[in-house]
C-alpha cells in the first residue's frame, strides 16, 4: 500500500505535509515542447513568472497567484513589470479562513494582454476539450523507476535542470473538495500513463508551477478555472519486516498516479470580482459584485503582509 502526501509547489519536496510546485512535466515526446501557445490558445501569454514561480495576469494590472508564491515584480513575455507595493490582497474561503490565493496589482503601464474570464462553476473536461495546465517549472529529465520495499515498481520521470513556461493537458480526476493540507477548495488531476483518462500531453505539476493556470472549456471557449497550488507524492508506510521505515517517493520525480491540485476559482470568483474593477467587455457579472458587497462581509485582507504570509500547513 502507498499513501499520497500533499505538497505545495514552491520548494523541493521533503517528506512533509506541505511543500510547493514547478513548470508542468509532460509525458509526450521528449518533454521539451509546449513552450508556445496551443491552439486554441486559452491564455498562454497571461501566465508569467513571480518570485521564480508562476502567476496569472487577469486584467487592469491585477495578477492572481498562490499566496505562498507571494506578490512580486511579474514577468510576462520576457518583460518585467514592477508590482504596486501594498496592493496585496489575500482571498478567503467561504468560512472566512484564509485560502492559498492572493491578488496584487502592477504599476502602470500594464502588460498588453487580454482580460481573462474567470469560471463561475467548477471545472469539467472531456476527451475533445481537456484541461490546460500552464506553469513555469522544472523541465523533464530522464525516465525513472521507483522500487519501494513493499508494493512493487512504479514508473515516471525525474526532473531535469532549468525551467520554462509550458502547457500540458489532463482531466478533472478529483472532484471539488476542501483540502486541509492546502487550506483551500480545490479540484485535481491524476498523472496517468494508460487508460481512458490519458490525454495527448498528459501533465503533472512540479516545483515552479505554483501560481500557474488551469483553463477549462465552457462549451464555447476556455476560461480560467484554477490556480495550481500543490501536488501529492507517494509514501510507502512502514510495514516490518518488508519495509522497516516509511519510504517516500524519491525527491524531484513525477510518478504516474501523482495528483496535481488547483484552487477552484468558482469558489473565490466573488472575492476576486469584489477586489478588482470589472474589465472592459463585462467578462465578470456585475450582479455577483453587488451580491458580494450587499452581504456586508469583507472577505479580503489588504496589505503586503497578507500576500506574503506563510502558506497553510496541514
Amino acid at each position: 500500500m502507498k499513501l499520497r502526501i500533499p505538497f505545495l509547489l514552491s520548494v523541493a519536496l521533503p517528506l512533509a505535509i506541505a511543500a510547493a510546485a514547478p513548470a508542468v512535466i509532460i509525458d509526450s515526446a521528449n518533454g521539451a515542447g509546449n513552450t508556445s501557445a496551443p491552439s486554441p490558445d486559452p491564455g498562454f501569454g497571461n501566465v508569467g513568472i513571480c518570485n521564480g514561480l508562476s502567476c496569472v495576469y487577469l486584467s487592469d494590472g491585477w495578477v492572481l497567484t498562490a499566496n505562498h508564491v507571494g506578490a512580486a515584480d511579474a514577468t510576462f513575455g520576457g518583460v518585467t513589470y514592477p508590482w504596486l507595493a501594498s496592493s496585496g490582497v489575500r482571498l478567503h474561503n467561504p468560512n472566512s479562513s484564509f485560502a492559498d490565493l492572493a491578488l496584487f496589482r502592477l504599476q502602470f503601464p500594464y502588460p498588453p494582454l487580454s482580460a481573462l474570464s474567470i469560471a463561475s462553476s467548477t471545472a469539467t473536461s472531456s476527451a475533445t476539450h481537456p484541461l490546460y495546465l500552464i506553469g513555469n517549472g522544472r523541465n523533464r529529465g530522464a525516465a525513472t523507476t521507483w522500487n519501494p520495499c513493499g508494493p512493487g515498481s512504479f514508473s515516471g520521470w525525474s526532473w531535469g535542470a532549468g525551467s520554462a513556461i509550458r502547457w500540458g493537458t489532463n482531466r478533472v480526476d478529483v472532484s471539488q473538495s476542501f483540502q486541509a493540507a492546502f487550506g483551500t477548495w480545490v479540484f485535481g488531476t491524476v498523472f496517468d500513463d494508460s487508460g481512458f483518462s490519458v490525454t495527448a500531453y498528459e501533465a503533472q505539476g512540479a516545483i515552479g508551477d505554483s501560481g500557474g493556470a488551469v483553463f477549462a472549456w465552457t462549451g464555447s471557449s476556455y476560461e480560467l478555472a484554477g490556480i495550481i497550488i500543490g501536488v501529492t507524492t507517494f509514501v510507502v508506510p512502514a510495514n516490518p519486516p518488508n519495509c522497516p521505515v516509511d519510504e517516500p517517493q524519491p525527491a524531484e520525480t513525477s510518478i504516474y498516479g501523482n495528483e496535481t491540485f488547483a484552487a477552484d476559482l468558482s469558489v473565490y470568483r466573488d472575492g476576486i470580482v469584489a477586489t478588482m474593477p470589472e474589465p472592459a467587455g463585462g467578462l465578470w457579472a456585475g450582479a455577483a459584485l453587488l451580491a458580494w458587497l450587499s452581504a456586508g462581509t469583507r472577505r479580503a485582507c489588504r496589505g503586503t503582509g497578507c500576500a506574503a504570509s506563510s502558506p497553510p500547513r496541514a
